[in-house]
């Protein structure tokens, strides 16, 4: 029989005493972190759930590969999504992700209007700008998938990491060196790489399968 190369993997930030579903497997950032080679864990105050999608990236090799929340799971026909329905799902579409959320004003100005510091937020926007010129665009939009959740093939997710962390690495350390100690809000590159995720979504035309998510 061959091999199932397929998982979802649970950001776990904090301990979760619930039972693991099937073909789910804990994987810890910050505090909880295990100790892959190559990872950017010490950026996890910074970055969030993004550091274990670094670690999926680089030491990660499932051909069907998932990310969902400590306590937060796709929810599908009134049960934690499973292995086999997202493979169903996913000969259709090329990707599973969180139905979007819906604002009263763009998204970028959702966000500014959430953080305790928008001018410091505005420099790094900026930055971002200048090296991806369509986000000022997109930023304009009303609604997006907010939660950072998939399911898709390895290959990519890969894609996605490929264009990500080349152009937000250094972003995040100028962060930390000019800006972090003063800033109330650390997580601030945290919101803006969630939103990225999205964009690079919109960007490329990618088939989307929305669903719900559910807290347990």
């Amino acid at each position: 029989m061959e091999e199932d190369t397929s998982m979802i993997y649970i950001i776990k930030h904090r301990e979760y005493s619930n039972p693991i579903p099937k073909n789910y497997v804990e994987l810890g950032v910050g505090n909880y972190f295990a100790g892959q080679k190559d990872n950017i864990n010490e950026l996890n105050p910074y970055l969030n759930e993004a550091t274990g999608l670094y670690d999926i990236w680089k030491n990660k090799s499932e051909e069907i590969i998932g990310l969902c929340h400590y306590r937060r799971f796709f929810w599908y026909n009134n049960n934690i999504l499973s292995l086999k329905d997202s493979k169903e799902i996913l000969k259709d579409y090329d990707i599973i992700i969180t139905k979007e959320v819906q604002f009263d004003k763009g998204i970028y100005e959702q966000l500014r209007s959430e953080i305790e510091n928008p001018d410091v937020l505005d420099k790094y926007y900026n930055i971002l700008i200048e090296k991806e010129p369509k986000l000022e665009e997109w930023f304009k939009l009303t609604s997006f998938s907010a939660k950072e959740m998939f399911v898709c093939k390895k290959e990519l997710i890969d894609k996605y990491c490929e264009w990500l962390f080349p152009m937000i690495i250094p972003i995040i350390e100028q962060f930390i060196k000019e800006d972090a100690d003063r800033v109330v809000n650390k997580r601030m590159i945290g919101h803006l790489v969630e939103r990225l995720f999205a964009y690079w979504i919109w960007k490329n035309k990618l088939k989307c399968y929305t669903m719900e998510y559910k807290d347990i």
